[in-house]
């Protein structure tokens, strides 16, 4: 009975994907080279392929090595801002990375009921829980609802795309985000109502069908994160070059 609870969900525990999210943060300000920037990143790809994200993991390979071999290429022509430009925005995707891969794979792997039944477990007010609970239901629902207004708008004849956005920043402000805002707001209301209506904020002890705890893979990854941290911040006091 408590295998097939796993099954419901990740085959990790939330605070492990946090504190791997957190590690993230830390490991790529503690180095900048191509090299390191690849071995943290197939660090993380392994624990998402674990958990059996594998083509997410083979969408993150590819765009690392696009993003390298478009900088090695770019690198020939002459400079002008949007080669510089580009090659900024390529250099922080692949930077951030690793935040990227932990914290999509936290969004895509984490229902709200565990989610909430994982703050619970951290002792966290019922405030936070509302808002956090909120926060979860409300991404796809904004997902949907900006597939809704982009549908609206090409049947006017209006796309949303980078050309527009420049040429007319106030007609796609006015037809496409303020739209968005106004949903934002009234789907947060909503929600958190919800969230109210069913008792989430009752001061009582809740039951959940998740069964939450550490287990021998989240104490695993956790221990091998501390000492990839550990032995980089060692070897960066000791003045070692590993980028």
């Amino acid at each position: 009975m408590e295998n097939s609870k796993f099954v419901l969900g990740s085959k990790y525990d939330l605070r492990t994907k946090l504190i791997l999210l957190i590690g993230a943060n830390i490991l790529i300000f503690l180095g900048f080279g191509l090299i390191y920037q690849s071995l943290i990143s197939i660090f993380f790809l392994a624990i998402i392929i674990s958990d059996g994200y594998k083509k997410s993991a083979i969408k993150y390979i590819l765009f690392f090595v696009i993003s390298v071999v478009l900088e090695k290429s770019l690198a020939y022509f002459s400079m002008n801002f949007l080669l510089k430009l580009i090659l900024f925005l390529l250099a922080i995707g692949r930077k951030f990375l690793p935040c990227i891969i932990v914290g999509k794979w936290i969004l895509n792997s984490t229902s709200v009921s565990s989610a909430v039944a994982t703050l619970q477990k951290l002792k966290l007010s019922k405030d936070s829980l509302i808002m956090i609970s909120v926060i979860f239901r409300c991404l796809p629902t904004i997902k949907d609802e900006w597939s809704h207004i982009n549908m609206a708008m090409k049947t006017r004849g209006i796309n949303f795309n980078l050309i527009n956005l420049i040429r007319k920043p106030t007609l796609i402000m006015e037809y496409f985000f303020v739209p968005l805002f106004v949903s934002v707001i009234e789907i947060g209301d909503e929600l958190s109502q919800s969230a109210i209506i069913r008792g989430l904020d009752a001061p009582v002890n809740k039951t959940s069908r998740y069964l939450i705890k550490f287990r021998r893979k989240d104490i695993f990854v956790l221990l091998f994160m501390i000492l990839i941290i550990l032995i980089i911040a060692f070897m960066k006091i000791s003045g070692w070059t590993y980028d």
